[in-house]
């Protein structure tokens, strides 16, 4: 650092106690990991969330990133460490740690009230000087993100949220960052950083299985791109972190015949059909091992498994909706086959997409429960071995899962989403996001987003997020629905 510290400065920084400053920038105890000498934390100059790369030294009261390429890798004492993270002087921050939390209130209080009267123009300049004045105060932040996305300025509201996100992230405070995440992802379904961090983010949480429902779409998305290299790279991950879920195995599988490796793609495809048995899921068992055997016919292990697969369908076929004999031989065929390609019976549950159990998608209003309800706050709070188990049935179900109609029309009825003009640029957007989606993944992203936009609403009534923007999180949303309801009716009638 160039900045040469007074004697009064040195002192102050001396006197300072390193973990009731950090507490007081806004990180939690959660989020800090004591050891002897030293505080290890996710280090906020580069935004990590993956590990505590930044050390306090609470005996010096100095601090250092270990990432070579952080702005804090030559580190510095406390003081040094305030002034990088809030963005102001290192000449002001004695003055503002004593006055911690003072100068930007009346700014933001006089900005809320001009947003409460209509004059959105005029509170702009008031929250952008709040974060000028402390730009580590998220709360500022997501207020002028929210106007400029009610503004019509999309980049500029992504881009304050995004940071908004990330401080919460390396501060420890999960739900918070998992908030604003959710109104990204309804901002731009398709953003690949987003889904990247969420996925790391669950990973926190322990919550691997829906770490990997947001790799998988940033999987499709690189797929999509022709990026095979990549796309492989992310489905490891998704191995790594739930090797149980099948998908990834299919997907890596065939990313691997695209690339001209055989062996390892129909040894991954064996893998992923296995895994659709244990999940009683025999149709997409049946594909894939027809897929398998399309590059080695001659595998008798393989050729052996499908007849099986075959044998278990037709017995399921025969069996119908009918209790009796037919059926409890394919029951006891299902459970033979499971023990000959070595995998245990998998326990049914409710369905659940992405880990997340499956909600009604027409949220309840206050008038009719006295304060709104969603099915995703509860399943936020389910053990991760329920998620993993009550996912496994959504995946078995997906492909039979008939196609939502009309979401914005009945969302319209509860009243919880605003009325829009069918020329708003914002359903202009999402018709272009929507364009070349196949409907199953159209619905895939739609009951993403119902569970997201459930538990935006709920941040609202927690006071995480503000009135304001969960008035414009509704507005995205209807937007979206509004766009795939006019997607699905010019297809049927073309």
């Amino acid at each position: 650092m160039n900045y040469n510290f007074t004697d009064e400065e040195s002192t102050f920084n001396a006197s300072l106690d390193a973990a009731d400053l950090l507490m007081q920038m806004g990180f939690t105890e959660s989020s800090l990991y004591h050891e002897g000498n030293s505080i290890r934390l996710f280090c906020p100059l580069h935004k990590d969330q993956v590990r505590r790369s930044l050390i306090i030294y609470t005996d010096k009261n100095t601090y250092r990133c270990q990432y070579m390429n952080c702005p804090g890798h030559k580190g510095g004492n406390l003081l040094d460490f305030y002034a990088a993270y809030t963005g102001c002087e290192v000449g002001e921050v004695v003055g503002r740690i004593k006055s911690q939390g003072e100068g930007d209130t009346d700014l933001v209080e006089r900005a809320d009230k001009l947003i409460q009267e209509g004059s959105l123009v005029e509170a702009v300049p008031l929250l952008t000087k709040a974060v000028q004045l402390d730009s580590s105060n998220v709360i500022s932040r997501c207020r002028l993100a929210a106007l400029y996305l009610e503004l019509g300025d999309r980049d500029r509201g992504y881009r304050e949220y995004l940071t908004a996100a990330e401080h919460f992230g390396v501060r420890g405070e999960l739900d918070k960052t998992l908030h604003i995440y959710n109104i990204l992802l309804i901002i731009s379904p398709d953003d690949v950083k987003v889904r990247k961090q969420l996925s790391y983010l669950f990973s926190r949480l322990k919550r691997e299985d829906e770490a990997v429902a947001q790799l998988k779409w940033v999987v499709d998305r690189h797929v999509r791109k022709g990026e095979m290299k990549d796309a492989g790279q992310i489905c490891r991950k998704m191995i790594e972190l739930c090797p149980e879920y099948p998908d990834s195995h299919r997907i890596l599988g065939e990313i691997l015949l695209r690339q001209g490796n055989q062996f390892d793609a129909v040894e991954e495809l064996r893998t992923a059909t296995a895994h659709y048995v244990r999940e009683n899921n025999l149709k997409k068992a049946k594909e894939t091992i027809e897929l398998g055997l399309r590059y080695t016919p001659g595998n008798p292990a393989m050729r052996e498994m499908a007849s099986k697969i075959d044998h278990a369908l037709k017995l399921k076929k025969a069996a119908g909706d009918t209790k009796g004999e037919r059926e409890q031989a394919f029951e006891a065929w299902l459970s033979d086959l499971k023990t000959s390609i070595g995998v245990k019976d998998g326990e049914t549950a409710e369905p659940t997409v992405g880990g997340v159990a499956q909600v009604e998608p027409v949220p309840k209003t206050a008038t009719e429960s006295g304060k709104a309800t969603t099915g995703s706050r509860a399943a936020s709070k389910t053990k991760s071995a329920g998620r993993a188990s009550t996912a496994t049935a959504a995946r078995a179900a997906a492909s039979d899962r008939p196609a939502t109609l009309s979401h914005a029309k009945r969302l319209y009825g509860t009243g919880q989403l605003p009325k829009m003009s069918q020329d708003d640029p914002r359903i202009q957007l999402f018709k272009m996001n929507l364009e070349g989606r196949s409907d199953e993944q159209i619905e895939s992203l739609y009951q993403h987003l119902v569970t997201m936009f459930n538990e935006s609403q709920e941040g609202v009534e927690e006071g995480l997020l503000s009135e304001f923007e969960g008035k414009v999180v509704r507005e995205f949303y209807a937007a979206f629905c509004l766009a795939m309801d006019t997607m699905r009716r010019t297809a049927a009638a073309g």
